[in-house]
């Protein structure tokens, strides 16, 4: 099933899917040519509130039983392609990927493989998909990895010149309060149309952070925390939410 989803401000066509297994994901529209992305939604898994209903993370308190078979249905969406994932520590670290399984610690992905599925989960922050030309990259980033210019540094490690970012649902300018000093912080990295007084634009900045690097980009404009029908939000939602999956695959063209 594919709907188109409500039209949202600022932000680039996209439409809502419903995998095979029945979660219900977000992805880019048109389709990104040579690859897939996958902004999965809350919808479509198993778990009791607060984590209903398709948490994929047993570190917030959800039953194990639960999250193993959202996995499961979230890797029937996926094809049952193998998926490749790390333990993301809010640093800039890329991870280059060969195979499945587990890869240290990061918080972005890259391969070169096709049918290889790089994951990161998210519920706030920014869930970045970079497709390139033999390459695609997965990138999660909060405020720390923002300010480190993780997005731009996953783009860079691409080769090639033509690549374009994908940036998913996320929380936004307008349910993002930081401190005087973050703000201030993040206007003189990125520029001053990033804040709006305490309100900062994670998007905006990454946005900057990739058009430096020469990356065209695509922005969803789907916010976390105005839409707690179809995402986690842990600034909305806490003390306890749960985490969606992002991923993005390279297909055969």
């Amino acid at each position: 099933m594919c709907a188109h989803l409500p039209e949202v401000r600022d932000g680039a066509p996209a439409a809502i899917h419903t995998g095979a297994g029945g979660a219900v994901y977000v992805s880019p529209e048109p389709r990104p040519e040579g690859a897939q992305v996958f902004f999965f939604t809350r919808i479509g898994g198993v778990s009791e509130s607060p984590y209903d209903e398709l948490n994929v993370s047993v570190k917030v308190g959800d039953d194990r039983t639960a999250v193993d078979r959202n996995v499961g249905i979230i890797r029937e969406a996926l094809g049952n392609r193998p998926t490749a994932w790390v333990k993301q520590v809010a640093g800039d670290g890329v991870a280059t990927v060969s195979g499945e399984g587990f890869a240290g610690e990061a918080d972005a992905l890259l391969t070169s493989e096709r049918d290889l599925c790089l994951n990161v989960a998210v519920a706030d922050c920014v869930p970045v998909a970079i497709v390139g030309e033999d390459e695609v990259a997965m990138v999660h980033s909060g405020w720390r990895g923002t300010l480190s210019g993780i997005s731009g540094r996953a783009a860079g490690r691409m080769a090639g010149d033509a690549k374009r970012a994908y940036i998913g649902p996320c929380i936004r300018r307008c349910c993002y309060e930081v401190s005087e000093d973050l703000a201030d912080t993040f206007a003189r990295e990125f520029g001053e149309g990033v804040v709006s007084g305490r309100y900062l634009s994670l998007p905006g900045a990454i946005r900057t952070d990739l058009e430096r690097a020469g990356v065209e980009v695509v922005d969803l404009g789907l916010c976390t925390g105005c839409r707690p029908d179809l995402f986690f939000s842990h600034r909305k939602q806490k003390p306890v939410t749960g985490r969606s999956l992002a991923a993005v695959v390279k297909v055969a063209r």
